[in-house]
Parts: structure tokens; C-alpha cells; sequence
């Protein structure tokens, strides 16, 4: 059992997204610069996808963690990603 729920109950959705900030200065660890950060998640029984958005220092990077059978093309996802990043940048300016 999980957070209390029964194992035999499915979520009432199979889609996670989640943002954790970190600080938009640069990270040190004994001298050394943090220069990336790369956010994995569990998926639990059930969920079919999920996408976890970190930012260090002004730079954004994706976990995506999925399900096989429900998301068959998972690799198809980060392409699509990068080019929408690409054009959600070139909107704003950037």
C-alpha cells in the first residue's frame, strides 16, 4: 500500500507534472560548479507518464520517466520538447 490508498485502486489520472526551482545563481560543492541538474521520478502503479522540470542558474532541464505499453513512444516526446523550447524561446526573445 502507498500513501494509504488501496493497491487494487488506480489514480484518477496517469499524467504527473512537476516544477522544482532550484536557486537562479550558480551552485558550489567544494569549489565545484553544479552545471546540471537532472530530475527522475517513480512512476507508481498506474501512471503512464511523467515529467518533472528542474532550473539551476537559468536553465531549465526535463525528466521524463513513462510506461512502455501506455506511452509506446516515449522517445518521440523529447524531440518534440526541444523544438517547442526552441520556439517558446524565440516568442519571447530570447
Amino acid at each position: 500500500m502507498l500513501f494509504g490508498h488501496h493497491p487494487k485502486l488506480r489514480p484518477p489520472f496517469n499524467l504527473i507534472i512537476s516544477n522544482v526551482p532550484w536557486p537562479r545563481r550558480p551552485l558550489y560543492w567544494n569549489g565545484a560548479r553544479l552545471d546540471a541538474v537532472y530530475p527522475l521520478s517513480i512512476p507508481v502503479d498506474g501512471q503512464g507518464l511523467n515529467i518533472t522540470c528542474t532550473s539551476n542558474d537559468d536553465i531549465i532541464s526535463f525528466g521524463i520517466t513513462g510506461c512502455r505499453r501506455t506511452v509506446p513512444h516515449l522517445h518521440t516526446l523529447t524531440s518534440h520538447l526541444g523544438r517547442e523550447l526552441d520556439a517558446l524561446e524565440h516568442a519571447v526573445g530570447l
